[in-house]
């Protein structure tokens, strides 16, 4: 596409080159033809021919090349410049100016000069979207075909009565005639033909532009799936390791723990009858074995504790780790506060932790939320976490694994959860006062 795009560009400089020579032939036939005029005495025969008088040679030709000049400049700084619409749109303005002060200049004897500022228009606004529509590009093309047609001399030079470039020649010497017809007819076709071979480059060079954009949009498309797999398939090995690990911990603590106790509770029930004062022994070694297996919990959940909750009072851990998703995603997060006389215990900490943790992460992944309000609030009886953000919500709440641990780790607390989806996602924690205490 690079290589297409130089061709446009070494098309583009021919072109304006060959208008440059175009319009000095052009200028100096008109001062040759009327100096021979003058030099010979055929002045009278001359204006007897015309309906108006002409313009003075010297003004054609120093008016129309410095004109010229101008163009070229502005249409180099045109294609210099940032392609923008509102710093691009004087440059285009003065261009078609110029444009126009040459062809009255050279008395209608020249319009190609238009097409050039056509192609100049459609290359130094290549990048501009508007142009990959095919309606807007047909519009102007067509816009300024119309203005190449109407502004032939043969229709607006009979009309002002403007004295063409023939009729100059036709009174300069019959030997020099056909060679100056010529070389006009040859830069004349060479500008149309130059016009013609941009035009086709150009659509080439779109059609190329618009095929690398699709197969970039299909890659990043082909991309993107794979990375869903991929997320999917690393949340699926997380699950399944999570899953085995509280397996193990369960079974090392709860379980041992549960199958002394059930053992227990069977000889008790066979003594309770036998020997009570055996059967009372026994419940109190039942007592202690469900105490020490309470405590056995206790210390697995703590080692599970997040360590973002090491070192650091629990409002400046959540601070901290709310700052750090922000910074990543950045996503926004309002966060209010209210907890500040609160003595949780450590398992406690750890499931409001992990609540957060899993909201944020949800509202980022599923919801595409750009904006997250987290609000620790205190009433007489139980403490309140809401958790709302702005995504797209779900009308129907399956529980998947995220939302299942967070009702687990609450009832865990003695706690209570809720959730709602029809504005954004709304997750809704009761804490009792006294179970978030004494756990």
């Amino acid at each position: 596409m690079n290589a297409r795009l130089n061709r446009l560009f070494w098309l583009r400089r021919f072109m304006t080159w060959l208008n440059v020579l175009i319009v000095l032939f052009i200028s100096s036939t008109f001062y040759q033809a009327s100096s021979y005029i003058v030099n010979h005495n055929l002045s009278y025969r001359f204006l007897n021919q015309l309906d108006r008088l002409p313009l003075s040679p010297i003004t054609i030709f120093w008016t129309s090349n410095l004109a010229m000049l101008l163009l070229t400049m502005t249409m180099n700084m045109r294609h210099h410049s940032s392609h923008s619409r509102s710093f691009s749109a004087p440059f285009f303005f003065a261009e078609i100016c110029l444009a126009a002060l040459i062809y009255f200049e050279l008395q209608m004897s020249y319009n190609g000069i238009f097409l050039l500022i056509l192609v100049d228009y459609f290359i130094s606004s290549r990048n501009l979207t508007r142009l990959r529509h095919f309606r807007f590009w047909t519009c102007v093309a067509v816009a300024f075909l119309l203005l190449y047609s109407v502004s032939d001399y043969n229709i607006l030079g009979k009309i002002s009565h403007m004295p063409s470039l023939s009729t100059y020649i036709s009174f300069m010497a019959e030997s020099d005639q056909p060679g100056l017809v010529f070389i006009q007819n040859l830069l004349t076709t060479l500008n149309l033909l130059s016009f013609i071979w941009i035009i086709v480059y150009y659509g080439l060079y779109l059609l190329s532009q618009e095929r690398d954009i699709q197969e970039k949009l299909k890659e990043a498309a082909r991309a993107n799936t794979e990375l869903k797999n991929y997320a999917a398939l690393s949340e699926k090995i997380a699950q399944n390791r999570e899953r085995k690990r509280i397996a193990r911990d369960i079974h090392d603590t709860v379980g041992h723990a549960l199958t002394g106790i059930t053992a227990g509770i069977d000889a008790t029930k066979m003594l309770i009858d036998i020997n009570p004062q055996a059967a009372k022994a026994q419940l109190d070694k039942l007592s202690a074995a469900s105490k020490q297996g309470l405590k056995d919990v206790r210390k697995t959940l703590n080692q599970m504790r997040p360590g973002a909750l090491n070192g650091y009072t629990f409002e400046a851990s959540l601070k901290k780790m709310l700052q750090e998703y922000s910074d990543i995603s950045h996503i926004k997060i309002e966060f209010s506060y209210q907890w500040q006389g609160a003595e949780f215990e450590k398992t406690t900490e750890n499931v409001i932790f992990r609540i957060i943790e899993e909201a944020i992460t949800n509202s980022i992944r599923h919801g595409h939320a750009t904006l997250v309000s987290i609000n620790c609030l205190e009433r007489p009886n139980a403490y309140l976490l809401t958790i709302r953000d702005n995504g797209v919500g779900i009308k129907m709440i399956r529980p998947g694994f995220g939302i299942t641990q967070m009702k687990e780790r609450v009832a865990i607390i003695g706690g209570k959860i809720s959730f709602n989806g029809d504005n954004g996602f709304l997750i809704n924690v009761i804490i009792p006062k006294g179970k978030s205490e004494e756990n």
